[in-house]
């Protein structure tokens, strides 16, 4: 709770000095908002943080398949897809193993995926390190 009254209080101190401050001031305090408040709790509720981790591993599973449906990029399987994987499964297995920091180096992205998995990775880590 003290995190987020001092974010409140900057919030605020920020909104009274007026002028580009004023509305500069709601991104950080938006970003602190979304991010410990509603995704992590300050790490204080674990089914949070657990329901938050699944939601983007499943958000960024799908991204993978569609941009690979729409032809902007691909997860390939650098050892020839020994498990017969599908795209939706391969998709899923990649954001899984990216967004964990694993990196078995059996499936990599190319073209917009590339991108994706750049962000995811760091949402991973960050996430991690967050919730601890």
């Amino acid at each position: 709770m003290f995190k987020t009254f001092e974010a409140t209080s900057i919030l605020t101190e920020q909104k009274e000095k007026g002028g580009i401050k004023k509305i500069t001031s709601y991104i950080p305090y938006g970003f602190q908002w979304f991010l410990f408040d509603k995704i992590g709790l300050y790490a204080t509720s674990p089914g949070r943080v657990l329901i938050s981790v699944v939601f983007f591993w499943f958000c960024f599973g799908l991204s993978y398949y569609v941009v690979e449906l729409i032809g902007l990029g691909q997860t390939i399987s650098a050892v020839n897809n020994p498990d017969n994987l599908s795209m939706l499964t391969q998709s899923f297995y990649h954001a899984a193993i990216t967004f964990f920091t694993i990196g078995y180096g059996d499936t990599y992205p190319t073209g917009l995926s590339r991108i994706i998995a750049s962000f995811e990775g760091f949402m991973g880590v960050f996430m991690m390190s967050t919730s601890l």
